[in-house]
């Protein structure tokens, strides 16, 4: 019985997480929509705009960094 809890518990946990990543994609992607400049160029100022991609892979290389720094300072 405690193992159908647990998995149970672990699916539940599975889903959410799920939920909470799709979430978080859709609202960066919507923002980088929103911020991208006009195809005609007609702001000035700003070579490139922020996209959805861009912030994904900012973050994703900020939990890069930290995870390598923590397993180093967990290594000493």
């Amino acid at each position: 019985m405690a193992r159908l809890l647990l998995i149970l518990i672990l699916v539940a946990a599975g889903v959410a997480f799920a939920v909470i990543l799709h979430a978080l994609w859709t609202r960066i992607t919507q923002a980088g929509k929103r911020g991208m400049n006009p195809a005609n160029g007609i702001t000035k100022g700003q070579d490139m705009a922020p996209s959805g991609i861009q912030k994904a892979a900012y973050i994703a290389l900020i939990v890069v960094l930290f995870g390598t720094a923590s397993g180093w300072l967990g290594g000493l």
